[in-house]
């Protein structure tokens, strides 16, 4: 793939704005979200040339896989003015989140030092700063020193292994939202017995399908003690 140039990119923001239309979830802000949204997929595919943040690039996928997954999260965060983004990568869910929700404080938390910054980069690309910032840190190191409203972790650990490691900042985070995937009734009940050690009651479980047989998202909603 060659760098896009800014008519490419303006062509992938404005194909995957079109994917996300039919699909954005009740409530988000209309049209500027969508360009917004686009936009973003847009810059992320260019970083991506430069370092690899994500494998899905195409407008569909961009749009299903990366946005629409992301948003999943919304119906979630009732309440909510700060999220924390944990080992964020490309940025999701957390830029979609923010982009979709004006009214969140986000932080993408990355441990990785060039991804870190490639986040930076991207963030200023889409004019979010300072609402949304880009932190070189472990999530739960970050979260030893600052308190948000929501955790939320995206393919990032096997259950028992990331509770184990929040266990002692479970009191800064209200929520922890962890986005699973196939494995995650099988990951819950091997969880279950350890809960109570771990300092964590049984999660809340959503499901959501994603349009076009873009799979399923479970997600499990675990209470902290902030």
């Amino acid at each position: 793939m060659t760098d896009l140039d800014d008519e490419a990119r303006a062509d992938l923001a404005g194909q995957v704005a079109d994917l996300l239309r039919p699909h954005l979830p009740a409530g988000t802000p209309g049209a500027e979200a969508l360009q917004s949204l686009g936009a973003f997929c847009a810059a992320l595919a260019a970083a991506t040339q430069h370092i690899n943040l994500t494998g899905v690039t195409d407008p569909q996928g961009m749009a299903l896989r990366h946005v629409l997954d992301s948003l999943t999260v919304s119906p979630l965060l009732k309440g909510a003015t700060s999220l924390m983004d944990l080992g964020s990568g490309g940025g999701l869910p957390g830029i979609p989140l923010a982009l979709a929700h004006p009214e969140l404080s986000v932080t993408l938390a990355e441990s990785r030092a060039r991804k870190a910054a490639a986040l930076a980069e991207l963030v200023a690309s889409c004019k979010l700063a300072p609402r949304v910032s880009a932190v070189h840190a472990r999530g739960e190191q970050w979260l030893a020193e600052h308190q948000v409203d929501v955790v939320v972790a995206r393919a990032v650990d096997q259950t028992v292994r990331l509770l184990k490691l929040l266990r002692p900042v479970r009191h800064q985070f209200s929520r922890l939202i962890l986005m699973k995937g196939p494995a995650a009734d099988e990951e819950l009940a091997t969880a279950l017995p350890r809960l109570a050690a771990l300092g964590f009651a049984p999660p809340e479980r959503h499901e959501a399908e994603l349009p076009a047989g873009a799979g399923r998202r479970v997600l499990l909603v675990f209470h902290g003690t902030r």
